[in-house]
């Protein structure tokens, strides 16, 4: 409930109290801008990333283990700009237009519900993607990967499934209104555990260019200087182009970690306007992956404008 300019503390992130924003304040033009952006964000996802699985999908060239997974993740960013988003702003449209139909015995509630658990399953898969890419560079770097083409389809397969029955689990605790300190915990811990194992796996590579750095110069120093058999450029713009990825990432999904566990034991119009802001940057996040994917990798870049040629020759 809403008394005196303060709400109670919510059962669960999955839930709100009911508030009567009023119209022209600060509050509801934030939130409104918020969802502004998101709106438009969700079409550019839905296209951008849809480009990058054809691309992928129809040349057999580009069907490596990395690209592979990087079709994973572009797949999870496809959803979130088809479903997450769209039922984001329309849950959040409702609360602004509708307060009183927010209430958790009203039929928007399925509207909350679905919004929730999809998001909930794409960031899972995104979150278990990126520390998958993150050591498969790693071992990749060090010519250790285990990973081939029909291994990293078993590896999405998995994530995948594995997804599934997690999502439903926060789900269900959300509908029962449950928000244990030790399901809390626990979900903190998996995801910094996500976090450091990304960022050591990036430490050893980036250890490992290092090293081939200093063997390079050590090289060009004896007088029968050759060319090592490690082309140390395009190993580095590859690591480049996935930390640019792991950056993005860690930039849409750090904020609203933090901003959810605040909410979950402290909630008024302040941490409402966090929780948006940090769910439009985790959304842009799905619109601006493709456009890495397109900008750092050549041969998605000219698959992509091929396609899109394509696309206005059959119009023209």
């Amino acid at each position: 409930m809403y008394n005196n300019g303060t709400y109670s503390p919510p059962p669960h992130p999955f839930y709100f109290n009911v508030v009567a924003p009023s119209h022209g304040s600060a509050f509801y033009v934030v939130i409104l801008s918020t969802l502004v952006v998101v709106s438009i964000l969700s079409p550019l996802a839905v296209v951008a990333n849809g480009l990058i699985l054809a691309a992928i999908w129809r040349n057999p060239s580009l069907r490596t283990p990395s690209y592979v997974l990087l079709a994973g993740l572009a797949l999870t960013d496809l959803g979130t700009g088809l479903i997450s988003q769209p039922m984001y702003v329309t849950h959040w449209l409702i609360y602004l237009l509708e307060p009183r139909m927010s209430d958790n015995k009203r039929p928007t509630f399925v509207i909350r519900a679905i919004s929730y658990g999809f998001t909930s399953f794409f960031s899972s898969i995104t979150i278990f993607l990126m520390t998958v890419m993150s050591i498969e560079r790693w071992l990749h770097m060090s010519r250790r990967s285990l990973i081939s083409v029909r291994r990293a389809y078993y590896i999405l397969v998995s994530l995948f499934l594995f997804a599934i029955p997690l999502t439903v689990f926060r789900v269900s605790r959300g509908v029962k209104q449950v928000s244990s300190p030790s399901g809390d915990v626990a979900a903190s811990l998996s995801m910094s555990l996500f976090l450091t194992a990304t960022s050591i796996a990036y430490f050893k590579v980036f250890r490992i260019i290092r090293r081939h750095q200093q063997q390079i110069r050590a090289t060009q120093m004896t007088p029968n200087f050759a060319q090592t058999s490690i082309n140390l450029t395009k190993y580095k713009k590859s690591v480049f182009s996935i930390l640019y990825i792991v950056v993005i990432f860690y930039v849409g999904y750090i904020p609203i970690m933090i901003s959810t566990r605040i909410s979950i034991v402290f909630m008024n119009e302040v941490v409402v306007i966090v929780l948006n802001v940090s769910a439009m940057f985790k959304f842009l996040s799905a619109s601006l992956n493709p456009i890495l994917y397109m900008w750092r990798m050549s041969d998605i870049r000219t698959e992509v404008k091929f396609l899109v040629k394509r696309v206005f020759r059959k119009r023209n």
